[in-house]
Parts: structure tokens; sequence; C-alpha cells
């Protein structure tokens, strides 16, 4: 029988403000022992501001952080457990890499030959064996934050934090150091919090995701979840692309969007009749197929007349201009990504001849999402 998971850190009711700007409000959150969370949001929504909370960089003005059993709330950051890696690396460059991995070791009492041992380890660790007698400058970018990452783990911290770190890097070495450090969390079984405003990192890194906006949370879940079930419009825009479609409600599971009517599935909360509301779903989750004047459309389909499609390597995707919705000319295209082998077997490379094509877009209600929609009005019931 696998044994429950242990809470490691739990924040309590956190607020704070600089001057009128309210940073974070009321933010409530537990992450267990082991767990890789990430902190994912736009620039400004509180996110760095947690972490540095947690850390003892800044200091809360309500509410508490416990941290293995022990309140830690007012405490120094020099008195608090964790490792922290930042964006700018952060080395001393007239250090040498193990003199900088080295440096938060020499005040906890090792010898000498402890300390060169450990920094060995965790150059071996990282997969920069042999590189400990070089400078910072004589690094690249990706050794530099390995480099730091080392440094944060050094004396062994049951808590580490991630402020960023990969931002700084160039895509492709960003990438495989992505994977990297999830190895090494998974291997060191450290508890881990990484602040990212990349959607990518935090999908492909983390056990959980914290979303956030103006100073709140607004969702926490798997990967998976906050992917698939997205709770609200601006998790479902700010991870991944996301088609929205205005409608209203006609019944629990179904709305009126332009000319058609669509069907949901259970995972949308019961609707109420003349309700307006904003539908989402994933371009990848749209089944495209052409369309001949004159025949019917399936249940659950609307039309679009093709614009462009783009070639992405291993998938395409379509841009197309969905009739008969009122105020469509004013919205964003409505996307349809394809893997390569389905757009080849509709026959997507001759772009001129297919532009301008009408194509049936079937929206599976399973995969269909609805939110209230508060900027829309609901219809005027006039009597007969």
């Amino acid at each position: 029988m696998s044994s429950q998971p242990q809470t490691y850190l739990e924040v309590r009711g956190v607020t704070k403000t600089f001057g009128r700007f309210v940073a974070l409000e009321n933010i409530h959150l537990t992450v267990e022992q082991g767990e890789f969370v990430c902190f994912l949001g736009p620039s400004g929504c509180g996110k760095t501001t947690l972490l540095r909370i947690i850390a003892g960089l800044e200091i809360q003005d309500r509410g508490q952080i416990i941290q293995d059993g022990r309140d830690v709330s007012r405490l120094p950051a020099s008195n608090r457990d964790f490792g922290i890696v930042f964006q700018s690396y952060a080395l001393f460059p007239n250090l040498t890499a193990a003199e900088n991995i080295a440096y938060g070791l020499h005040g906890k009492g090792m010898r000498r030959d402890a300390i060169n041992a450990r920094v060995e380890e965790l150059l071996a660790l990282i997969g920069l064996s042999g590189s400990g007698g070089k400078y910072p400058a004589q690094l690249s970018g990706g050794q530099q934050q390995r480099i730091a990452l080392a440094r944060a783990l050094a004396p062994s911290p049951t808590l580490l934090l991630l402020d960023e770190p990969l931002s700084a890097l160039d895509a492709r070495v960003r990438a495989g150091l992505r994977n990297e450090i999830t190895q090494l969390q998974r291997r060191l079984g450290v508890t881990t919090i990484m602040v990212t405003h990349d959607q990518i990192e935090a999908l492909t890194m983390a056990d959980r995701i914290v979303v956030m906006d103006h100073g709140h949370i607004v969702q926490v879940g798997t990967p998976l979840e906050v992917y698939q079930r997205p709770a609200s419009p601006f998790v479902a825009d700010f991870v991944g692309a996301m088609n929205f479609l205005r409608a209203h409600a006609t019944g629990p599971r179904q709305v009126r969007c332009g000319p058609a009517i669509l069907s949901l599935n259970g995972h949308t909360p019961p609707l109420t009749p003349g309700a307006p509301v904003r539908l989402s779903i994933r371009p990848e989750d749209v089944h495209p197929q052409p369309w001949q004047e004159g025949s019917d459309l399936p249940a659950n389909t609307l039309l679009g007349d093709l614009e462009d499609v783009e070639f992405l390597g291993a998938t395409y995707r379509l841009y197309l201009r969905l009739r008969e919705l009122p105020g469509e000319e004013r919205t964003p295209p409505f996307l349809v990504d394809l893997a390569a082998g389905a757009a080849r077997r509709l026959a997507l490379d001759g772009l001129r001849e297919l532009a301008g094509r009408p194509w049936m877009l079937h929206l599976p209600p399973d995969l269909l999402q609805a939110y209230p929609d508060e900027t829309v009005s609901a219809p005027v019931r006039r009597s007969p």
C-alpha cells in the first residue's frame, strides 16, 4: 500500500501590498513532500512575490508560511532551509565553478576534504565533471545555470526555489536543461517550486501547476487538468492555444451558436437557459472535413471558410473564418491543428487550391467547455 503524501509547505492566508498595489491577496496553498510545483502566470500576477515570501526575501503583511511543520513566517532568509536559483545565475565571476559550488558550505563546519568531495559529487551530478577549475566567463549560459543549480543544492536543502531559471537561455539550451532539471529533481526527491511565465516549462516539468492572476490563485491542478479542464477563460487562454465562441444556453447541456445547436457533456456545470456563455475548444480537438455545397451539416458542426494554412513541421495550423456567426468578422480566426499525417491525407499542401473553400468543423461534445459570459447580455425574450 502506497503511503499518503505528506504536506511539506503551507501558505496560509498570505497577503502582500506595496503601497496601494495588492500583490497577493489571501493566498492559501499546500505543497507535498518531494513535489515539483510551478507558479505560472503573466508578468505582475504575484508569482515572484509569493516565491520571495516563501524564501523570506519579502515579508508578508498577513498570513503564515509553515515549512516542514515549523512556522517560518517571520524568520530571515538565512534561517530558512532552502536553496535558490535565479534567472541571472548570480555566480561570483572571480571564483571558479568549484569555488562557487562550495561557497555555501564553508560556514557549516565541514572539513576541506568533505567539501571537495561534495563539490565533485555535484559536478558529476550536473554533467560537468572536470569543469570545476573554469571561471563563469569560460562557461556557456547553460553550464553557468547548472553551476548555479549545484550551488543551491550543495547544502542539501529540503526546499529548492527556482525563479525563472531558464528564461535567459536560448530555446535549444532551455529545452535540454528543462529535462535535466526535472530528472535531477526526481532523482534527489527535493521539494521544488519554480516560477515561470512559460506554459511549456510548466506543462513539461511540474507535478502540479498553480495558475495566478492579479494576486490570486485561479487554478491548481496537474498539467493535464489545467490544460484539458481550465477553470476559467483566463486559464484557457493563457495555457495553450484556445478557440472561443459566444453562444446562449438553450438547455442544461446545450447552446445555440449562430444557427447551430451544440451539445456539451457533463464536464460543464448545468447551464441556465437563455444565459450567455463562452464556449472554448482546443485547436487540436476540432475535426475538420471539406464540405460540399448543399449537403447537410452533422450534429455539433460549424461551417467555416479556409483563409490560410501554416506548416509547423509536425503539425499544420488552419485559419478559418466561421460562417453565420454574429460579429465573426471582428473576432480572431478559428484555429484547427492537424498532425502532419492527417493533414497530408486532406491534401493541405495544395494551399492555393484550398484557400476559400468551405470546411465542416466538428466540435466533439466531450471536448467543448462553456463558461458564463458576463460581457454579453442575454437575449430579450419578447411576448408573442
